[in-house]
């Protein structure tokens, strides 16, 4: 499967930890990474820096869009398009990301290969401008999975919630969606037996991405990883055909799903959006677990090579 991934790499620790498992999983060919909300080029060195230390710094990597379309505040946070993402180490400044603009990027890749699954891990401004921007060429998504939402929970989603006009305008649109929503991600928490297990691991990239963790100080919720995860394997999440509206008013309801399917609503379910509905929680968080922890093995033999400046046998990589 060809995927692209747009992630807010940087805050919460799941970005960091999907991009792990895209790396880790055989089935992905991973196209490109793009990044979104707020400061943007610093979160593309995290992606770049961490896809390097895995012997992947083949995949190129682009900063998209910074500043939401009219969200000042998120959370009672202003949004700050300058600072460094919390997880920011002093390690990231050295690498090099592509200078070419995200969706730009994300339009050529559309074009020159077909078939290719989009991953959301964020806010979808990148996905507003590229639907708005080149509407024939978002078509061509094969499909688009979006970790966002909750449609049960009385929650404002962040994801949503940064960009409440831009995922108003990726709802709407035609493209195959699969929303992954905290309904089901909140069910994929690291239990201390595997936590450890991923503590105790020994390679550069997932000692890097444990000192992410750290600064995160917040408990390990698989929620961006089980988005990659349903791309990967249709065992772990069930969906149902679903109808979800982006509610844009209110002081505290922007950014809150509305299923518009209930019985207040009452209207039909749309065939080009299937919604999250059941997780094998366990299944996946081993699973999750397991193919990080033999990509750490790999990476670990190779080090203890000592190749120089990461030039990694990528075919070793790729298994």
């Amino acid at each position: 499967m060809q995927i692209w991934i747009d992630t807010d790499i940087g805050g919460d620790i799941d970005d960091a930890m999907a991009l792990l498992l895209a790396v880790a999983s055989e089935e992905l060919r991973i196209i490109g990474v793009s990044t979104v909300f707020e400061n943007t080029t610093a979160r593309a060195r995290i992606a770049k820096a961490i896809l390097a230390m895995c012997g992947r710094g083949d995949i190129p990597v682009y900063a998209g869009e910074r500043a939401p379309r009219a969200a000042k505040y998120v959370h009672g946070l202003k949004v700050n398009i300058q600072g460094l993402p919390k997880t920011y180490l002093s390690e990231f400044d050295a690498a090099e990301i592509e200078k070419t603009d995200a969706v730009e990027a994300l339009k050529n890749a559309l074009e020159a290969n077909a078939g290719l699954t989009v991953v959301t891990m964020g806010a979808l401004t990148n996905m507003a401008r590229l639907i708005e921007k080149y509407p024939e060429t978002a078509k061509k998504i094969d499909c688009l999975y979006i970790m966002g939402g909750a449609k049960n929970l009385n929650l404002n989603e962040f994801n949503l919630t940064c960009d409440p006009e831009a995922a108003d305008i990726v709802f709407k649109s035609d493209i195959a969606k699969k929303i992954i929503t905290l309904d089901v991600t909140f069910q994929c928490g690291l239990n201390k037996r595997q936590a450890e297990r991923l503590k105790n691991c020994g390679s550069k990239a997932l000692r890097t991405v444990m000192e992410m963790c750290d600064l995160w100080n917040g408990d390990i919720i698989l929620h961006d990883p089980l988005a990659l995860g349903a791309a990967i394997c249709g065992d772990f999440v069930s969906f149902v055909n679903g109808n979800l509206k982006v509610e844009l008013e209110g002081e505290y309801s922007r950014g809150k799903c509305i299923d518009l399917c209930d019985f207040n609503w009452r209207q039909p379910p749309r065939a080009d959006v299937l919604v999250s509905e059941t997780v094998a929680s366990t299944g996946f968080t081993d699973f999750y677990v397991s193919r990080i922890c033999a990509l750490d093995q790999k990476l670990t033999a190779i080090e203890s090579r000592e190749t120089p400046n990461n030039g990694y046998n990528l075919g070793e990589i790729r298994g």
